[in-house]
């Protein structure tokens, strides 16, 4: 038999669907997509062409039903499988819904401890997705249960939800981590060669709290250092590609992969190799080399490797930029002077108002405030501000700062009405900048209420200082220095307010910080320890106040030198306290060291000279040695007079001083018959008493 009849025999019999086989195939019976095409009806000269038409139906769309049945089953096993697991869970859920939420809550306390506890780091945020996700499948799960769902989605949405709403990613790239942890041990090590006292020179001394400081500010605000030590890597990458013409491309390739990789020390010494050949990008290679140097806070190689630079190429303008803010942050005033002077030159002779100019005029401004020459500082700021307004606009962050620091030279002119206004309006910029709880809008705050504080305004001074002290409590945590800061300056507002109990354990706190992170022998240790002494001498606790006076001084000379401004500071307010007890015989050498020191380091007419006059006459005074004391207190007045601005409180200080000594000898008997001179000499009579009281007396009226 042929196949083509033995498929016309079998296809009937195929058509031939029976009740069971209509039940597995229920669409074999029914017109549809997957329905089976009915058998046509074929006139008898064609029927070739139908069985193949059956054979077609035969072999394939059999099949392609037979699937489609099979996928059905599937899928409703699966859906059966999945309602089963979900009711096996919610009987769990039912059974131990009580532990659930003994858990859910116990990782809710978790998190909200270590949030008051300031814990930073993944550890937190990995709890709270944890509540985040366990208290949303409880809501879920337990939809039909009001008495659970409930309780669980009110805590979400008053504590989960805040938390994620001021939720920032504490992860850190590895370069930064890096970056971080070496200027850490740069700390570590400055602080022991300032514990040594291995520093003799005072150039070193300085460089070295120059450098602690900036350490510091790195690590205030990692972030921004990061991305500012980013800019200076990337600036050396191109650096390297424009020396392929003087080294071998493999050295170049090796010192931009390694670069890459944040090791800067082979890109360093292609910069150095290069410099040494003495090309024609030499001083590319020493300034970049220079700027890696400073990323590292090693200022005594970036400051040569800068010079370097600005003596190769005398009129670039960028190697005299670097090289006069490095200059001038190491107190090379001289050289940074020419350097920032060449550069306002070379800036105006192009002709442009832009931020290239605004920059020169502001470094030079800066130079000059310093220099204390506030004359010469006032306009360079005054022509920065315009300049940066016209080419970044008048909302821009570095007008703020320009602002900022002339209001600085306002307060310390004592022109605190024209500063208030800039330190207000550098204050809102920065705010809409950066945002109300941003560092550098808790350091203006800080600013704004010294100058208010020196105004006597001092209800606006607290708040302001509480609030710089808040932002920075949550920006960069309650133990850092900054925070220290702002901890001492809200204690000597309290102090000045006579409210010793509130100011005391401020000073403590500060102390205790600078202590933790500084040791206990550095300078700025010594300053708290002055401070503490100080509100303590006012309580009249002097058994308390000398040995921190002592102890302050002693730091001052092993870290600083024993001829240091700071010293004499110290030995002033020791000699302060000693007069206060009487104690005049020991307060006198300590003063006369202050004033040899002072004078000569800071010359014989610079306003703390007066300070220690003023004390020495006073010491004079109380003992009765008026001829003593009398010049001393002139010649206090004359430089106070001279160097500090008209009204200042020093100088209302001095001469009230002064008048109390020319008023003390008219007490008593003696003090009448002066009382009687004067009289009788405003009268135009003349004393018949004593020659040499009258002589003493005509000499203080």
């Amino acid at each position: 038999m042929s196949r083509r009849a033995a498929a016309a025999i079998m296809l009937p019999c195929f058509l031939t669907i029976t009740t069971e086989e209509q039940q597995e195939h229920p669409v074999a019976v029914r017109q549809g997509k997957n329905a089976l095409p009915a058998p046509p009806l074929v006139p008898a000269g064609q029927q070739g062409d139908a069985v193949l038409i059956r054979r077609r139906i035969f072999f394939e769309e059999v099949p392609r039903l037979e699937n489609n049945a099979r996928t059905r089953r599937e899928s409703a096993c699966a859906k059966d499988k999945e309602e089963r697991a979900m009711n096996e869970v919610s009987v769990w859920i039912t059974q131990y819904q009580q532990p659930l939420l003994l858990i859910c809550y116990g990782l809710l306390v978790v998190t909200l401890l270590l949030k008051c506890g300031e814990r930073k780091g993944r550890l937190p945020h990995l709890i709270f997705f944890l509540i985040l996700f366990v208290m949303a499948a409880v809501i879920f799960l337990a939809k039909d249960d009001p008495a659970i769902w409930i309780p669980a989605a009110i805590a979400l949405l008053t504590v989960a939800a805040p938390t994620a709403l001021s939720w920032k990613p504490a992860d850190k790239p590895d370069g930064m981590r890096q970056y971080e942890e070496e200027l850490k041990t740069l700390r570590q090590q400055i602080l022991a060669l300032q514990a040594s006292g291995a520093m003799a020179d005072d150039k070193q001394r300085q460089l070295l709290e120059t450098q602690l400081q900036a350490v510091q500010e790195h690590l205030a605000d990692i972030r921004e250092s990061w991305k500012e030590e980013q800019l200076r890597r990337k600036a050396a990458d191109e650096a390297l590609d424009q020396m392929k013409c003087q080294m071998p491309e493999a050295r170049i390739a090796e010192a931009k992969l390694r670069l890459a990789k944040n090791d800067t020390k082979a890109a360093k010494e292609t910069f150095a190799e290069v410099r040494k050949q003495a090309g024609k990008t030499a001083a590319l290679a020493a300034h970049h080399e220079g700027k890696l140097a400073e990323g590292e806070v090693k200022y005594a190689e970036a400051m040569e490797l800068y010079r370097t630079a600005a003596l190769l190429e005398k009129d670039n303008p960028d190697y005299l930029l670097a090289a006069g803010k490095m200059a001038r942050k190491l107190a090379e005033y001289k050289q940074a002077q020419e350097w920032l002077e060449r550069l306002l030159e070379l800036r105006e002779a192009e002709g442009k108002n832009d931020a290239a100019l605004g920059d020169a005029l502001h470094e030079l401004a800066l130079l000059h405030k310093d220099l204390g020459q506030y004359a010469a500082a006032e306009p360079l700021y005054l022509r920065a501000v315009a300049v940066k307004e016209q080419a970044l606009g008048k909302e821009h962050p570095e007008v703020a700062e320009v602002l900022n620091d002339l209001a600085v030279l306002y307060r310390r002119e004592g022109k605190y009405v024209e500063a208030e206004p800039l330190y207000l309006r550098a204050l809102a910029l920065k705010e809409q900048y950066f945002g109300k709880e941003h560092p550098s809008v808790a350091q203006t705050l800080n600013d704004l209420g010294l100058l208010y504080k020196n105004q006597g305004r001092l209800a606006e001074t607290e708040s302001l200082y509480l609030r710089s002290l808040e932002i920075r409590e949550k920006d960069i945590g309650k133990k850092h220095l900054d925070v220290a800061e702002s901890a001492n300056n809200l204690a000597a507002l309290y102090r000045k307010q006579e409210r010793y109990v509130e100011a005391e354990p401020l000073y403590l706190r500060s102390l205790a910080i600078r202590e933790a992170i500084l040791g206990k022998e550095h300078p700025l240790v010594a300053l708290s320890l002055n401070n503490l002494a100080f509100l303590f001498a006012q309580e009249d606790r002097y058994v308390e106040a000398e040995p921190l006076y002592l102890r302050s001084l002693a730091i001052r000379e092993h870290a600083l030198g024993k001829d240091h401004s700071y010293v004499a500071s110290s030995l002033n307010n020791l000699a302060s306290l000693y007069r206060a007890q009487g104690r005049y015989e020991e307060a006198k050498p300590l003063l006369h060291r202050a004033l040899q020191i002072l004078e000569n380091k800071l010359g014989k007419d610079h306003a703390n000279v007066a300070t220690t006059l003023r004390i020495m006459a006073k010491l004079y005074r109380d003992q009765g040695q008026y001829a003593e004391a009398e010049p001393l207190f002139q010649r206090a007045l004359s430089i106070m007079q001279a160097k500090l601005p008209a009204g200042h409180s020093r100088i209302a200080a001095c001469q009230k001083d002064y008048d109390e000594m020319k008023e003390k000898p008219l007490r008593g008997a003696f003090g009448q018959c002066h009382r009687a001179l004067r009289e009788k000499i405003s009268a135009g009579a003349r004393c018949g008493g004593c020659p040499a009281h009258a002589e003493a007396s005509q000499s203080r009226i």
